[in-house]
């Protein structure tokens, strides 16, 4: 069989009214309308969320046009290393938006839990408990061979133990009502991720009898709301890091900072109003963000090395 019989027989035996997976029509259909519900339903929380991303956009490029303009530090020789790490990151919130959008936002909660992990590991290499060489387990920044790679590995992940520990767990000097309400938030991260429990719950109505069965994604207040509360919380220790990408004090100017602060007031206004509404998790997760995620005015980029 060569290459255009195999096409053709996958276009013989799937076509549907001449579209190959007709049948994706009516769930494409049914995505664009959950985008449209959610848009219209939750209008706030779009506002937000787009100012976040919007000014992130724009940090990065307040970097990148001083790099331009100044050139690479010989001090700072990670510098670009990081700069790259905080498009990534970017680049994973805007997928988890894009899943909720389109009707997924469970699966999107499911990615956070590794934007979590890279938001505190950031902070704890701008507190320099860490340092960006150590936490991918090359403590040089030197190229590995395949030879290398488990040992790379374990350094990389006992690394990360002992960071994460630091920051939000057992070594964290978290009150302990603090710790326990953070290792139940965590909790929620590893369920989704690790057989997508979270996800399974969706169809609990329908196992019921209550509604019929939806192959395409249904819009249900619960899972965007807990979509939705996280992204405001990821938001928010993003939004705490981005003066890290300054080269040198203050090198963005008095606007940028300006807009910082209001970004990182209406975000601590989002994360209250789930307090006043009894989650306990809002009052644990402010204190947290006061505690290991604030920085003095001048914060800019610095060469860590985990001596602290």
């Amino acid at each position: 069989m060569d290459v255009s019989e195999w096409q053709r027989r996958l276009e013989e035996n799937f076509s549907v009214d001449g579209i190959v997976g007709g049948q994706l029509l009516k769930i494409g259909e049914m995505e664009r309308a959950y985008g449209v519900r959610y848009a219209k339903t939750f209008y706030g929380q779009t506002v937000l969320m787009d100012a976040f991303q919007g000014f992130y956009i724009e940090s990065i490029n307040a970097a990148s046009e001083w790099i331009s303009n100044n050139g690479w530090s010989k001090d700072c020789p990670n510098y670009p290393a990081v700069l790259w790490f905080y498009v990534v990151n970017f680049r994973s919130f805007r997928a988890c938006e894009n899943l909720l959008t389109h009707g997924y936002p469970l699966d999107g909660y499911g990615l956070m839990r590794d934007l979590k992990d890279r938001a505190i590991l950031l902070a704890a290499i701008a507190h320099n408990i860490t340092s960006f060489p150590k936490i991918l387990g090359v403590p040089n920044g030197e190229v590995i061979s395949k030879l290398e790679w488990p040992k790379i590995k374990d350094a990389r992940k006992s690394e990360e133990r002992r960071v994460l520990n630091r920051m939000i767990r057992k070594d964290s000097g978290l009150p302990s009502d603090v710790a326990k309400e953070l290792l139940f938030w965590e909790s929620f991260f590893h369920e989704e991720v690790h057989g997508s429990k979270l996800s399974y719950t969706e169809g609990f109505d329908w196992m019921l009898g209550k509604e019929p069965l939806s192959i395409g994604p249904v819009p249900k207040t619960r899972s965007m709301s807990m979509y939705m509360n996280r992204a405001v919380e990821m938001a928010w220790l993003f939004t705490r890091l981005l003066p890290f990408l300054q080269p040198v004090e203050r090198a963005f100017g008095p606007r940028w900072r300006e807009k910082l602060n209001i970004l990182d007031d209406s975000l601590r206004f989002a994360v209250q109003g789930l307090s006043e509404v009894g989650k306990k998790i809002a009052d644990a997760f402010i204190v947290f963000i006061d505690a290991k995620f604030s920085f003095s005015d001048d914060f800019h980029y610095f060469e860590a090395d985990g001596s602290a």
